[in-house]
């Protein structure tokens, strides 16, 4: 099973914290979603926006997409950009990885640059959720199998120096891995690492 898991996994999400959560509005994201739509501001097919703000710690504000959907919201930990990949790309696991990696950083640095740089999102701290429990269950196994990529991946954004601690509260969750780095970063700084 542990190969296939690598193998099979294509729904998975990737989540940056901002620095300073009180300095964004949920609703101040909606005409920003709105505006990435009209200039077609990400890759991908890009439906509609839904506004979940007045849930507490709830989905915030998504912008819905065929492939993906990116939120802003606070259901997986502080308040943050969430990029979630709902389709299987072609690819290694680590290739699939990296090319929703450099998405969910481009969004990152575009939502930054959409506030003049009063909202900024902290490189130093990611957080990997894998979207298929069939797939991917929340197991030593399926996390053994899903390891080596996410080390080599965010390894290399973090010039080798990356711990990943995987949430183990509760095992009825999704597999939840914390990537953290050695130190604060930027993200456009990770982007251009990425290539």
């Amino acid at each position: 099973m542990s190969a296939a898991v690598a193998s099979d996994l294509g729904k998975f999400a990737i989540k940056f914290f901002l620095r300073r959560p009180d300095a964004l509005d949920l609703e101040s994201m909606v005409p920003v979603f709105h505006r990435w739509i009209q200039a077609h501001a990400v890759p991908g097919i890009l439906i509609d926006v839904a506004d979940y703000g007045h849930l507490p710690n709830g989905p915030g504000v998504v912008l819905i997409g065929h492939e993906a959907d990116f939120f802003v919201d606070a259901a997986e930990g502080p308040l943050g950009l969430l990029y979630n990949r709902k389709l299987r790309d072609e690819g290694p696991f680590a290739d699939r990885l990296r090319s929703a990696l450099r998405v969910t950083l481009d969004a990152g640095v575009r939502l930054e640059e959409e506030f003049d740089g009063a909202v900024k999102l902290e490189g130093g701290k990611a957080l990997f959720l894998a979207n298929d429990r069939l797939v991917a269950p929340n197991t030593d196994e399926a996390f053994a199998a899903l390891r080596a990529d996410l080390e080599s991946v965010f390894g290399a954004l973090y010039g080798g120096r990356v711990e990943l601690h995987r949430d183990l509260r509760d095992p009825r969750r999704r597999l939840t891995v914390e990537i953290q780095g050695p130190g604060a970063i930027d993200l456009s700084t990770l982007r251009a690492r990425l290539g």
